[in-house]
């Protein structure tokens, strides 16, 4: 039972950023310029999805409802410690690769070229969570950001920062 209203409780938070997310996918798109017509304009496929987004948000979050989920995050906040979360590891984690996508998306992104802010950020990432040696890393940030920026300029016809 507490497993069950623990993912209760994460579906109720899930549900509710996905029809805020949505929300603001919907804005952001009506506010795209629109060139002949909607279903042409840059803000068609993020008007789309922001619909499925605040649906699925919906479905989870009213089914967690149901399953009592609002009563299980009432339980968390009053057993919630404050000096754990900050000892937890896997929250330090979270945190500094949260804190490298800020740096790519704020920083690199508007001063380095596309390929090169890339090639940076996913090597950063790549070197903290130690998924291989220094050489490797090396050749998959580069290769990588090269066959993003590639694929989207060419095939997509789509202009990168």
């Amino acid at each position: 039972m507490g497993k069950m209203d623990k993912m209760a409780a994460a579906d109720l938070i899930m549900g509710l950023f996905l029809i805020v997310f949505g929300g603001i996918a919907i804005r952001t798109s009506l506010n795209m310029k629109v060139y002949k017509t909607f279903l042409d304009a840059p803000g068609f496929f993020p008007f789309i999805l922001g619909i499925i987004f605040i649906f699925l948000g919906s479905v989870m979050t009213f089914s967690s409802f149901r399953r009592k989920g609002f009563e299980q995050i009432k339980q968390s906040i009053k057993n919630f410690q404050i000096i754990y979360l900050f000892s937890n590891i896997k929250f330090k984690r979270v945190m500094i690769l949260i804190a490298l996508m800020v740096i790519y998306i704020f920083i690199f992104i508007d001063r380095l070229n596309f390929i090169i802010a890339t090639a940076l950020y996913l090597f950063f990432t790549l070197y903290y969570l130690k998924s291989a040696n220094i050489i490797k890393i090396i050749f998959i940030s580069i290769i990588t950001s090269y066959l993003i920026s590639a694929f989207f300029t060419s095939f997509f016809r789509i202009p990168l920062p």
